[in-house]
């Protein structure tokens, strides 16, 4: 018999004024704290300010130390006509040019061939890739081309954010432990965390672990099959230091609770787990599903945003929480209590003892 996780179980009404559209002060969201098991287990809420309390001597923070790059790109043809271009992936390079994978508009402006400049860079379309995506090559190095970015480039807000972006976006759509730049989404329950409560953690006995994954466009692509594990999953690449994996270990050897800080953060964790057994360095690409016929394994707690109904990420909280009916009770409450969901929203704690 063909296992079916039915993605019309997954969804769920959302007033839309709860779309968060404004970051909260940082460390001062509204946090759920509701811990894994069957309906009806306890939930409260409270504020990121009382997340420190929850985590004890021993425990590991793991958060995802990735940098969004200004990927949302904006110019007019010399001929009139305006263009987009949100850049997905660095496709590699060398000291006299690079490539990146890229969504474009218009596509029949940019086909193969077809040149265009973006403020003083100029840029020749390559290739179209199977799925309409361009690959796109800029006469510079890879670590010019980034540079130059954040002269002409501008931070890719979600689409559900329905403003301009500001320039204080640039600064709060980054997390304060943002470093490896490559992301074209953030890691959004990182953003909650600031630098005095990672202190305090780490006076109380916490570790704080860093891994990497550039979190890409796919994050936000709806599932379209109602089987959703006829998914096409979308790829994203990861790094675990030889480091990182040393103090999960350590912490597994003591006793102590592994927590991810958002789903990008679990994605490498259990790719990396499930690879060899345990943690050890590694790097490459995941399309790792997570689901409630397959829930994580590696960790015993996640801080992490409301998410899309009916997406990957729903799905990988129901299997975290426990099943169908808890994530459903715990988002009911969610809107219930109104908190503000999405990338800028607020929060959900869920440890297991």
């Amino acid at each position: 018999m063909n296992s079916v996780v039915a993605i019309s179980e997954y969804d769920y009404d959302l007033p839309e004024e709860l779309v968060a559209q404004e970051p909260s002060i940082r460390g001062m969201a509204r946090m759920l704290v509701a811990p894994p098991g069957p309906a009806g287990t306890g939930i409260s809420v409270q504020t990121v300010g009382d997340f420190t309390s929850h985590l004890r001597a021993g425990d590991v923070l793991v958060v995802n130390d990735t940098r969004v790059i200004p990927a949302r790109l904006r110019g007019t043809f010399e001929t009139g006509g305006a263009f987009e271009i949100l850049l997905l992936e660095d496709r590699g390079g060398n000291e006299d040019s690079c490539s990146w994978e890229a969504m474009v508009r218009p596509g029949r402006k940019l086909r193969p061939g077809a040149t265009f400049r973006i403020g003083s860079m100029e840029c020749l379309v390559e290739d179209v890739l199977p799925d309409g995506e361009r690959l796109l090559r800029f006469p510079l190095s890879p670590q010019r081309f980034l540079a130059a970015l954040a002269g002409v480039g501008e931070i890719p807000l979600p689409p559900y954010i329905k403003r301009a972006v500001r320039k204080d976006d640039n600064e709060r759509y980054q997390t304060v432990f943002a470093r490896e730049e490559g992301a074209v989404a953030a890691p959004t329950a990182g953003l909650h965390l600031t630098q005095e409560i990672l202190d305090q953690l780490e006076a109380k006995g916490v570790d704080l672990v860093r891994t990497t994954l550039h979190v890409g466009a796919g994050t936000f692509a709806p599932v379209k099959e109602e089987n959703a594990l006829l998914h096409p999953m979308h790829e994203e690449r990861y790094q675990l230091s030889a480091e990182a994996a040393a103090r999960l270990e350590k912490a597994r050897a003591q006793g102590g609770r592994i927590v991810a800080v958002g789903t990008t953060s679990l994605r490498t964790l259990e790719t990396v787990f499930r690879k060899f057994g345990k943690f050890q360095a590694d790097s490459g690409r995941t399309r790792i599903f997570l689901h409630p016929l397959d829930p994580p394994r590696s960790i015993q707690g996640i801080l992490t945003n409301f998410h899309w109904p009916r997406s990957t990420l729903i799905l990988l909280v129901a299997g975290w929480l426990g099943g169908r009916e808890r994530w459903r009770e715990v988002y009911d409450r969610a809107i219930e209590e109104r908190l503000r969901f999405f990338s800028y929203g607020d929060c959900m704690l869920s440890l297991k003892d």
